[in-house]
Order: C-alpha cells, then sequence, then structure tokens
C-alpha cells in the first residue's frame, strides 16, 4: 500500500535528496544492446534490443528497455487523473541504474546501482495521497532480481511490496508519468516551473492485433513537493 507522504524541510531536501540542480543538464541517446543478463530469460524475450541511454554531463546515469510491443486497452478512455491504457501491475520496461550520481525516485528514496523492472502502477485515491500528484500514472520499479515473471502482477500488496525494496524502504520507488496527447520527439526535457527532467518517448504497442505508437513521459529527475 502507498504510504503517507511526508512533508520534508525545504533545506533538507535541496542539501540530501535532490539531485536536480539548475546547471544539471542530462541526454539521451539511443543504442541497440541487449537487455542486462541480471533480467529473468523470462523477461529478456519480451523486451526490445533498442535501448534509452540518459546521461549526464560527466556520467551515464542509467539505461532503460521498453517492452517490445505493449498489451493496452483497446477501449481505453482517458480521464482526468488516468492518462495511460495499461494494466495496474503490467510489464513496461526495464532500468539499469548505473551513474555515480545519487539516483532518487519520484519522492526522493535513493535508489542504488543495479537493474530493476518497471512496471505500470496508479495512485490509491485515499486520504494518504492528497496533492503528492494531479495524475495517478506511476512507473514502480522493482529488484529485477525478485521479479521474473513478465505477466502481470495482479496483486497490488504484493506489487507494492516489491517494490518498496528497490528503495530500501516501506514505500514503492515511482516515477510519475506525465499525459502525452501526440508523438513526440525521443528526447530529455527540462520542466524549470517544477524542476523535473522528463524522459520523452513513443512506444509500439498492440491492441487486438493492431499495432500503434504510444507517446510515454517520464519524470526521471525531480521529486514530487508534497
Amino acid at each position: 500500500m502507498f504510504l503517507k507522504i511526508q512533508i520534508l524541510a525545504v533545506g533538507f531536501i535541496a542539501s540530501l535528496i535532490s539531485v536536480v540542480q539548475a546547471d544539471d543538464k542530462y541526454s539521451l541517446k539511443t543504442v541497440e544492446q541487449k537487455p542486462p543478463k541480471q533480467v529473468a530469460k523470462s523477461i529478456r524475450e519480451k523486451l526490445s534490443n533498442e535501448s534509452f541511454v540518459v546521461q549526464s554531463e560527466k556520467d551515464k546515469l542509467c539505461t532503460i528497455w521498453f517492452v517490445k510491443n505493449l498489451e493496452v486497452h483497446s477501449k481505453f478512455k482517458p480521464t482526468l487523473s488516468v492518462k495511460y491504457p495499461f494494466q495496474s501491475g503490467q510489464l513496461i520496461g526495464v532500468i539499469q541504474v548505473s551513474g555515480k550520481k545519487q539516483f532518487t525516485d519520484f519522492r526522493g528514496q535513493e535508489i542504488a546501482t543495479g537493474v530493476f523492472t518497471l512496471r505500470y502502477g496508479k495512485q490509491p485515491e485515499d486520504g494518504n495521497h492528497i496533492g503528492t500528484s494531479d495524475l495517478a500514472d506511476f512507473l514502480l520499479a522493482l529488484p529485477a532480481k525478485f521479479d521474473k515473471n513478465p505477466k502481470t502482477i495482479s496483486q497490488l500488496d504484493r506489487l507494492h511490496e516489491q517494490s518498496a525494496k528497490s528503495a530500501g524502504a516501506t514505500h514503492p520507488a515511482i516515477y510519475s508519468l506525465l499525459p502525452a496527447e501526440k508523438k513526440v520527439e525521443q528526447s530529455m526535457t527540462h520542466d524549470a516551473d517544477h524542476e523535473f527532467w522528463i524522459l520523452n518517448v513513443n512506444l509500439k504497442t498492440i491492441s487486438k492485433g493492431k499495432k500503434r505508437t504510444l507517446p510515454l513521459r517520464v519524470v526521471l529527475f525531480g521529486q514530487s513537493e508534497a
């Protein structure tokens, strides 16, 4: 279960948690390479060999592989808070954290160097999450050594507990998804108002045999203000 996000002092965030500073610059490049061997074979087989490498000016920070053809709901209609046509617990991709720089999630939880699966999840509609985000779409990171089956994790308690292990905490390791109404330029973009650095990619999806492109935007660097 998602736990209540506590409000942290601004000075503490600035000095210990935030990985995004005004002079930070992040870039993206695509590289053809196989997913890491730390990922279970059954999951590797679902992933594309096209990887997205995110770098700072001095260091490679992470590499992401997405599922080749993501299954999506054919009759999905977005709401005010849910913009993506995925199932909770659905496998979306894999991330390898490799940089020397501190890497955190949307809550400021530190994520250690390693390999993690990325699964879709929705923020619960309860009093513990009021003000944390206007949108309910998130990616959850799970340690690859524990997540070995590509099937959707339907038990949400299990999904959240496994994700929490990524941060060595009680709250899942989460990355906020932002809406994209049309195809995006694959890049890292900066939202200066919120101090977000956003990964923009176009994913290949399939629904009832029809293949389409789905733009996806992930806040990789930056945290919730709540």
